[in-house]
């Protein structure tokens, strides 16, 4: 059954598209912005996941999340699969309004104003998988964002990443934390 977009709650789809493009701003001329070694290998990494299927299990602490959800954070569940956007809302899966290639863009013009530090924080295991952790630092004219992000040393792919926004105002600070999942990926039965 497919939901009509107006019955879904777009804060919803949008908290998760905004996680996605945090997780995807990146371009493929890394080397035009001048970010250092470490920054191009980090992004590089990120860079795979437009093309790269991957289940999205995310997180979000927002404080605006807390008063639209009782104080509960967001729980989401998002499926990037073959140039489409599926995202679990209200325990159902529905394509997502939101258009990958403008996403894409849209990361490609945050990147290009994108100033970045990368530091390698440790070395630990993630589900069992060797991981190398790795402090991201990003300023943007959004605001700056501060991220954790954990990165396969055998696969060379995200495996989680903790994201710590200052959102602004009232609207406090965020904590996202995603978790990426790379098999047995599929778009979710039944949703077109």
């Amino acid at each position: 059954m497919k939901l009509p977009i107006s019955k879904l709650r777009m804060p919803e789809i949008r908290n998760v598209a905004r996680a996605v493009v945090l997780a995807l701003f990146v371009s493929t001329s890394l080397e035009a912005q001048g970010l250092s070694p470490q920054c191009m290998q980090i992004f590089g990494v990120m860079a795979k996941l437009w093309d790269k299927p991957f289940h999205l299990y995310m997180v979000d602490s927002a404080g605006t999340d807390a008063r639209l959800h009782g104080g509960k954070p967001t729980v989401s569940e998002s499926v990037f699969i073959g140039g489409a956007y599926y995202v679990k809302v209200r325990g159902k899966w529905v394509k997502s309004p939101v258009d990958v290639l403008e996403m894409r863009k849209d990361a490609d013009v945050k990147m290009k104003t994108t100033k970045a530090t990368c530091t390698h924080l440790r070395d630990e295991s993630v589900n069992g998988e060797s991981a190398a952790v790795w402090k991201v630092h990003s300023e943007t004219e959004d605001g700056d964002s501060d991220n954790q992000i954990w990165i396969s040393k055998s696969r060379n792919l995200a495996l989680r990443a903790e994201t710590y926004l200052d959102v602004g105002g009232a609207l406090g600070k965020s904590h996202m934390v995603s978790n990426y999942v790379y098999t047995n990926v599929q778009a979710p039965a039944g949703v077109k």
